[in-house]
């Protein structure tokens, strides 16, 4: 009896000589990925064999992802990642450089794991990080709807827009074409009224400003017109078509819905470098020239439908 008893005791007491092992503590100021999202993928990689207090903090720029790694007994360890486009792909990218770092990938995946504390530096929510889900990737080809109102110098318009967009074409940058419809204008000119319009087609480079469920992009390229005037009350009406040239930049911010596609604002200026003017011949008169504007821009409103 007074054996068993002393072993017991000697047992307990070793038991409490052994140094506690802390979980890693996974910190990141973006949703994509979020703390729990590279928990998740850092679960199977982690041991009780890592040393203790070891902290990974994530931030997510314009284009790159960084892991700042520390603990008490090693300096503190930068890696600087390129942002990949889907949330699941940063969330295994940094779990894997924790993982690495820790230097603790186990023979067995499938063996038993010690739980992981996360906490994700986000404003507070009654939501709890257990019930966080991450966003799906970024659709890859999308066709998008949008209304727009136009301002220039001749007055206010509007236009209706279709779009095909293609993501991550080369690198971060995607292709977007864009068809623009504006509704005819009127401009008086002497006895009479020309209506004008200049529907356009763009072909735009884009690029991704920032990622996550709200996605601020910009992108610039050229545009192709089609000039389209006709007269209404002269004592002669005719029609005419010119071409016209020009380029384009816009700033869009999307709200992600999952893979059914993307809210979004758009705001976006049209350059037309080439002077454009409607002539009203008059007989035995100086013809009268009413130049049309060069720089218009426009704010819209539209929905982009994706598809992978």
């Amino acid at each position: 009896m007074i054996r068993a008893t002393c072993a017991v005791a000697l047992g307990a007491l070793c038991m409490a000589a052994l140094p506690a092992t802390a979980a890693p503590l996974v910190t990141s100021d973006s949703d994509c990925p979020s703390a729990v999202d590279v928990v998740t993928r850092l679960t199977g990689l982690w041991t009780a064999d890592n040393p203790a207090s070891v902290a990974a903090h994530i931030h997510v720029g314009v284009g790159q992802m960084t892991v700042e790694l520390v603990s008490e007994s090693d300096p503190a360890s930068t890696r600087i990642l390129p942002a990949e486009p889907d949330c699941e792909s940063r969330a295994q990218a940094a779990a894997l450089i924790i993982a690495a770092w820790l230097d603790s990938m186990p023979a067995d995946p499938l063996g038993q794991v010690e739980s992981v504390a996360a906490l994700s530096v986000e404003p507070a929510s009654p939501k709890t990080p257990a019930s966080e889900t991450p966003l799906p990737p970024q659709s890859r080809f999308s066709l998008g709807l949008g209304a727009f109102a136009s301002l220039d110098a001749r007055g206010a318009g509007a236009a209706l827009s279709g779009e095909a967009a293609w993501a991550r074409v080369v690198s971060r940058f995607g292709l977007a074409a864009t068809l623009s419809a504006p509704l005819p204008r009127e401009l008086g000119l002497g006895p009479g009224t020309a209506l004008w319009w200049r529907p356009a087609v763009a072909l735009t480079l884009r690029a991704p400003l920032t990622q996550g469920a709200w996605i601020l992009d910009g992108g610039v390229g050229p545009v192709f017109g089609l000039l389209l005037v006709a007269g209404r009350g002269f004592n002669s009406n005719h029609t005419d078509v010119a071409v016209s040239w020009g380029a384009t930049a816009a700033v869009r911010l999307a709200h992600r819905r999952g893979h059914a596609g993307a809210y979004w604002v758009e705001l976006r200026t049209l350059v037309w470098p080439a002077t454009q003017s409607i002539r009203n011949d008059v007989v035995g008169a100086t013809p009268r020239l009413a130049a049309l504007p060069r720089i218009e821009g426009q704010l819209g409103l539209g929905f982009s439908f994706g598809a992978l």
